[in-house]
């Protein structure tokens, strides 16, 4: 798989005339190719709204979304999303839904023993045969994750896709998604506002604000893959990710009360 560059450039978006203020201003950003990057901030800042940019979702009010030099302005299998939600064929099995990229780009012939690598990837082999209603969630999400891959993406975008599943299974799949991608070169860029899980899975976290959307800063993981949470390295940068929320909250604040005097 090879991986991709993304370039955000002076990216500010409105959803619709009657905002004062827009949902994302002035995003610049460069993801160096197979760089994992964790957008985080608090709801509403507008890092899902960056993310679905990056898949071609939404085109933005100003600036551009350029990946590997090509601006971004339609989906494209190469830039691959997964979602809160699995989104699965209910009646459909195991194999048939992560057969799907390829099935609908018609290159699953030839290819069959690509789906059963992914499967025993994602530890699906038993299940490959079952319909995907007989699943648990972890079980679906993993279903997802081998369909995304299928499909070779050069990105792979994930918008909290673990964010209902159990403690036990959310850092199983953390841990497993993040090595995928490490061992493959994918480049992945994760929205998240569970700092554990920024740290867990990145290269690097990327800190929004809210009202509007802004990036205001970053920390650099340099933490080898798998990551021990319980290490030393581990929990000083989730204590200095959360001091960092700290700040920005405490300038947000008298930034508030500086207005409303």
């Amino acid at each position: 798989m090879s991986a991709s560059n993304i370039w955000i450039s002076d990216l500010t978006h409105y959803y619709n005339k009657k905002q004062t203020s827009p949902t994302l201003d002035n995003i610049n950003l460069t993801i160096p190719k197979g760089q994992l990057t964790a957008l985080i901030g608090r709801s509403g800042c507008g890092k899902s709204t960056l993310l679905q940019m990056l898949a071609g979702l939404l085109i933005p009010t100003e600036g551009a979304v350029r990946i590997n030099g090509h601006t971004v302005y339609k989906p494209n299998a190469k830039w691959n999303m997964m979602f809160q939600k699995p989104s699965l064929y209910p009646w459909m099995t195991v194999r048939e839904n992560a057969a799907l990229s390829l099935v609908f780009s018609g290159t699953y012939k030839g290819n069959e023993e690509r789906v059963e690598n992914l499967l025993d990837m994602v530890g699906l082999t038993e299940h490959k045969d079952k319909n995907v209603q007989q699943l648990s969630g972890g079980q679906q999400q993993r279903v997802a994750l081998a369909r995304s891959l299928a499909a070779e993406p050069e990105v792979l975008l994930l918008d909290e896709p673990f964010s209902a599943l159990d403690a036990f299974t959310r850092a199983q799949l953390q841990t497993e998604v993040a090595q995928i991608c490490h061992d493959q070169g994918i480049t992945m860029v994760l929205v998240t506002h569970d700092i554990e899980e920024a740290v867990a899975m990145a290269d690097k976290v990327v800190i929004m604000n809210h009202n509007p959307g802004r990036i205001v800063g970053s920390l650099e993981v340099p933490v080898e893959y798998p990551r021990d949470r319980s290490a030393p390295k581990f929990i000083e940068l989730k204590e200095q990710l959360f001091a960092e929320f700290e700040k920005i909250d405490q300038a947000k604040q008298a930034e508030l009360e500086q207005k409303a005097s």
